[in-house]
């Protein structure tokens, strides 16, 4: 994944000291650089976790410390892949929302940057019916009761 870097300006102020634009920024660029470089130990720092755990609200709160993170979250590819999917998840739940307060303008940028790639190309497919009115239920199967 190339890491472009975000200026302060592309953020909106929290209100919060953890939340300036500066620091906003800083995060972005901290935690796709950590996650293109694979997960090093050594670089999950504290304000990596801070904002991960509790400045930006993405939902990992039930760590004692950074080690308790780091562990729990990141230690192994299965891990790293589970907290991926839920980062990616929590950031498209709230990136629609005008909130700087709860990070959106963050979890905008994450959530574009985290989805899959087979998901950011346009795909030719076939829409389905936008109702089932008027469509058959399906067959009952052969173990299936009928009534009448």
């Amino acid at each position: 994944m190339a890491t472009p870097r975000y200026r302060p300006e592309q953020f909106v102020d929290s209100g919060w000291d953890s939340g300036t634009p500066e620091r906003k920024a800083r995060f972005v660029n901290s935690l796709l650089r950590f996650i293109a470089d694979d997960f090093p130990r050594e670089r999950f720092t504290r304000p990596l976790c801070l904002g991960l755990s509790t400045h930006g609200y993405f939902g990992f709160i039930a760590h004692y410390d950074i080690h308790g993170f780091y562990d729990e979250q990141m230690s192994t590819p299965a891990r790293r892949e589970r907290f991926l999917s839920d980062l990616a998840s929590d950031c498209q739940k709230d990136a629609h929302l005008d909130r700087p307060d709860l990070w959106s303008d963050v979890k905008a940028i994450l959530a574009i940057r985290l989805m899959p790639q087979a998901e950011q190309a346009p795909a030719a497919r076939r829409l389905a019916p936008s109702s089932s009115f008027g469509t058959r239920p399906p067959a009952a199967g052969p173990d299936a009761p009928t009534l009448f």
